[in-house]
């Protein structure tokens, strides 16, 4: 008998030590906005730069960095993809990470185009285009504005965490953006399969 409230009372700090620890552990601390609810992001379908339908849900499994951008942009765009590549190349090309750039500007990028401007940034980069309807949804799934202005698009110039279940999890802006903070926040997270 005494034994097993020995035993009951063993198991019953193992719990409350293993709380205590939870509890107090230091949670990662981002550099991008963390949301406090995951966000499922809903499936819409684009085309890849071989011209074929790509469902977003296809990139299920691994983490993502999605970026809304156009290929004619003079400055942001090109400057947030050259940091997404530095930081992907200091992480070691992980093949569980995936960057994928979405046109907003789908009358100039064609599937070609976009895919020949992301590959010029890294080879393992995606870049989707499709018609007006379909980037309108995608971007609405990640709350992105855009609006075309005389050779220019304006757009939000954020990019968009997505873990291996397809939720939104962290969001970048330009201010909390760089290859060094953005390595630092996915090596972690990579190193655990993509979960948080």
């Amino acid at each position: 008998m005494r034994w097993r409230i020995a035993l009951l009372v063993a198991g019953v700090l193992a719990i409350a030590g293993y709380a205590a620890y939870k509890a107090l552990s230091p949670k990662p601390t981002f550099h991008g906005t963390m949301l406090s609810t995951p966000r499922p992001v809903p499936d819409f379908t684009l085309i890849d730069g071989d011209g074929r339908p790509r469902r977003f849900s296809a990139f299920r499994g691994k983490t993502l960095l999605v970026f809304f951008g156009y290929t004619r942009c003079p400055d942001v765009c090109p400057l947030t993809m050259q940091k997404l590549a530095l930081a992907y190349r200091a992480l070691g090309e992980p093949e569980d990470l995936q960057v994928v750039m979405i046109s907003v500007d789908p009358e100039t990028d064609t599937p070609e185009r976009i895919q020949q401007y992301v590959t010029g940034f890294h080879p393992r980069f995606v870049g989707l285009t499709g018609t007006p309807e379909a980037i309108a949804q995608a971007a609405s799934a990640f709350f992105i504005y855009y609006r075309a202005r005389d050779q220019l698009v304006d757009h939000t110039a954020t990019i968009n965490l997505v873990d291996p279940q397809g939720r939104l999890r962290v969001v970048y802006n330009e201010a909390n953006l760089a290859p060094q903070t953005l390595a630092e926040d996915l090596k972690p997270i990579l190193a655990r399969g993509g979960r948080f």
